[in-house]
């Protein structure tokens, strides 16, 4: 099954108050006639923004696939790892507005007669209270999600418990999407802009989440955290689903824009790419190379180092990521099998993490480059270890965030911060927002960037 999944991302203005995703804010209160299709689009469309705008470019400056140049001051400072309180506010009120809020009103308005659509909310809750505790730690979830007209302070839960959250939302969808289809007074199609309403897909995402979060916890109990992922991964179900997870822009021009692209045509020279992944993937002649960079000013591949923010003759994103016909994927069957390689090698089951890991590359060269060289794979996956299994992981997941949870989470790849920094320490958190330092007197406010997450041991 090789369908191709389509959703429409509204171009946001990059830094304007004055947003694009502004059209898409839900009132149930207003006179306009609100549907549980209308409630679904908007949150997909959200969740969307989230993961492909400023908060993915700024974790790939920090795991060196890109690197900030002064052209863009913000992304001179995120380069030298100067981050603000003030820097995150409209990613922060992303996730909760746009997201979580119409994801639970879906849920609270349409729910009961809907369980189709209140499963699918709970897998997009899941998803982006795990951006949210990723990059904070402890984030509001238990009082938060009561509506617009609900707790506008609310309380903050333990890392500990909104991962244990996740796992019980992605639980109870599996639960909903199991139920027959008489049960549903609508029935998801086309406004499932993700899924498009495949229940099969939906299931997969939700196992597959699980199994990210599962993984996410190998330095506070190794061994629950590797048999829960290889569980959840075997229950997703992958065979055959190689690149159906992944979410496809539709190239219709207008406001349907890939944010890489959007970002590198209207901030010109503000991010670059990075000397360390490009130099890599050049030492190994890695085939993925001219689709993830732009030539460079002298007709070859270049990026800036860490400290290097004056250069802006080096490459640019490529057309892999940054392209309106272009998808940038939310959860994986590459990042899957990457899981259970992982999984499998810290079991001590070399044999199926060899398989895994040979798959994983296989798959992300396949959909990168639209074709498989062998002799490639095999030399990417000659060495089976944990580093190399993170290494060509980083790689092949260039603009999700994962390469930045896992070297946090693993040391690896072995990055060197850049040394012109004040503190030359990648920040492995993200400050707390200002609007909830000022307007939150229940916020657990953490501003030293250098301070681990719980999962972070």
């Amino acid at each position: 099954m090789k369908k191709l999944i389509y959703i429409l991302i509204i171009s946001l203005g990059i830094y304007s108050c004055e947003s694009k995703m502004d059209e898409f804010g839900i009132n149930p209160n207003s006179p306009e006639v609100v549907t549980p299709g209308l409630l679904l689009s908007a949150t997909q469309v959200g969740t969307f923004a989230t993961y492909s705008g400023q908060l993915g470019r700024l974790t790939n400056i920090f795991t060196q696939h890109t690197a900030g140049t002064v052209e863009g001051s913000q992304y001179l400072r995120f380069a030298n790892y100067d981050l603000t309180e003030g820097d995150f506010n409209n990613e922060w009120s992303g996730i909760y507005t746009d997201v979580l809020i119409n994801a639970q009103t879906l849920i609270d308005q349409f729910g009961e007669a809907n369980p189709y659509y209140t499963g699918i909310s709970k897998v997009l809750i899941a998803f982006n209270l795990g951006i949210a505790t990723d990059f904070w730690g402890d984030v509001p979830y238990n009082d938060a999600l009561q509506g617009l007209a609900g707790n506008k302070a609310p309380s903050y839960d333990s890392q500990e418990m909104v991962i244990s959250a996740i796992h019980t939302l992605c639980d109870q969808a599996i639960a909903h999407f199991g139920v027959d289809v008489s049960a549903n007074s609508f029935v998801p199609g086309s406004d499932d802009i993700i899924f498009g309403g495949d229940l099969d897909l939906l299931k997969s995402a939700a196992y597959m989440l699980k199994a990210r979060y599962a993984l996410r916890l190998t330095q506070v109990n190794e061994t629950q955290s590797v048999d829960d992922a290889l569980s959840f991964i075997n229950l997703a179900g992958l065979a055959g689903n190689e690149n159906d997870m992944n979410a496809k822009f539709p190239d219709s021009g207008g406001n349907s824009r890939n944010q890489w692209i959007d970002f590198q045509n209207q901030r010109g020279n503000y991010m670059k790419m990075g000397m360390y992944f490009i130099d890599m993937m050049d030492d190994n002649d890695d085939p993925r190379l001219p689709f993830f960079a732009t030539e460079d000013a002298d007709g070859g591949y270049s990026g800036n180092a860490a400290d290097d923010v004056e250069t802006t003759t080096t490459s640019d994103v490529g057309t892999a990521i940054a392209a309106n016909t272009q998808d940038i994927g939310m959860l994986t069957y590459v990042e899957a099998k990457f899981i259970e390689a992982e999984a499998y090698f810290r079991d001590g089951q070399t044999t199926p993490a060899q398989e895994a890991f040979e798959a994983a590359v296989t798959a992300s060269l396949q959909k990168v480059v639209g074709s498989v060289d062998t002799d490639f794979v095999a030399d990417a996956t000659s060495v089976l270890s944990l580093e190399n299994i993170i290494v060509q992981k980083h790689l092949a997941l260039f603009s999700s965030f994962e390469p930045y949870n896992d070297y946090r989470r693993t040391g690896y790849p072995a990055l060197v911060p850049n040394p012109s920094s004040q503190t030359q320490k990648i920040p492995v958190r993200l400050p707390t927002p200002s609007d909830e330092r000022n307007y939150n007197p229940n916020a657990t406010v953490v501003s030293d960037v250098d301070v681990p997450v719980w999962w972070d041991k």
